[in-house]
């Protein structure tokens, strides 16, 4: 491994796909420890190989490169889990706007969905309004003044806004939101 290493950060590509090769399942299972969907581990993954190998130059003590690279992977991993989490608040927060969601955080990874899926039918006023609002938590009177429109305006559209896309969720058939709403 040392001589991979080494041949690796001399710039052989090929030197870089082995060592990454032999490193594989120990990546795999650190990964799964922290995230549960496959695509979210092997983007973990995958992004943790592309840092890896950008940064490799700047790799002071090779005798900690597998303790590097982890660490690298681990902020990757919980770069994806707190970017899932805040991804369920924001749905929660539209969905369930009237009161505070009671979900435990087992049942919120359940309800996952993106959020720029779910913004996607929205217009492009529509999706600033909703950025602002559930992403930056500004106000209805701070968009307006961002925006240069009037208050009420903004309330309109957030309500319009949350009927669209409680509609979406419906017509997509999402069975965890037809459980939550009883």
């Amino acid at each position: 491994m040392d001589n991979l290493l080494e041949q690796a950060i001399q710039g052989n590509q090929d030197a870089y796909v082995k060592l990454m090769d032999l490193l594989r399942t120990d990546l795999y299972r650190i990964a799964t420890a922290r995230l549960t969907n496959s695509e979210d581990i092997n983007d973990a993954i995958h992004e943790t190989i592309l840092k890896s190998y950008k940064y490799l130059h700047k790799l002071k003590h090779k005798e900690y490169f597998k303790t590097w690279i982890i660490k690298i992977l681990i902020n990757e991993c919980n770069n994806i889990y707190y970017y899932n989490l805040r991804q369920i608040s924001l749905i929660n927060r539209i969905i369930y706007s009237k009161g505070p969601s009671k979900k435990t955080e087992i049942e919120l990874a359940e309800d996952k969905m993106d959020f720029e899926k779910l913004l996607s039918p929205l217009n492009y006023n529509e999706k600033i309004i909703a950025i602002l609002y559930y992403n930056n938590s500004f106000t209805p009177t701070e968009i307006a003044d961002i925006l240069n429109i009037s208050v009420n305006t903004v309330k309109t559209r957030l309500r319009r806004l949350k009927i669209k896309i409680e509609s979406e969720i419906k017509k997509g058939g999402n069975e965890t939101y037809e459980k939550t709403r009883k």
